[in-house]
């Protein structure tokens, strides 16, 4: 059986491999077509979704994780706001961008549901083990 707070650390490690995995698909193409990974990327949108991931992971705070989840619900708005980033979702020409592309907005809304799990059903502060009586 697996106790609250070990729920709440699976829903911390997943918001994080949701985070990595949103770097992939956003820095993955052009790291491809350059055969580089320092001159690979854009921008600095995988640095930014790994500072994130690096933030949820190590601080502490049961609200933490909703960061992440509005920096997610930012980059989805912006990716569906931009009409050649809808593009690629709906037109598979280039097999790579068309799946990265995907990848991306996925983990991005699979970041959304995991963070929000994690604050759902952290332990209170509070809360300690009720001793027999």
């Amino acid at each position: 059986m697996t106790t609250t707070a070990g729920r709440h650390r699976l829903f911390i490690l997943a918001t994080c491999a949701a985070l990595v995995l949103a770097a992939i698909g956003d820095a993955g193409p052009e790291i491809i077509e350059s055969r580089s990974v320092l001159t690979g990327y854009d921008g600095p949108g995988p640095l930014i979704y790994l500072g994130f991931a690096v933030v949820v992971a190590t601080v502490r705070w049961r609200y933490i994780p909703l960061t992440a989840v509005v920096m997610s619900l930012f980059f989805l708005f912006g990716g569906f706001a931009d009409a050649d980033f809808r593009t690629r979702l709906v037109t598979p020409t280039e097999t790579i961008e068309f799946l990265a592309a995907w990848l991306q907005m996925l983990s991005f809304a699979a970041t959304v549901l995991l963070g929000i799990a994690a604050v759902r059903w952290r332990a209170p502060a509070d809360a300690e083990v009720a001793s027999p009586r």
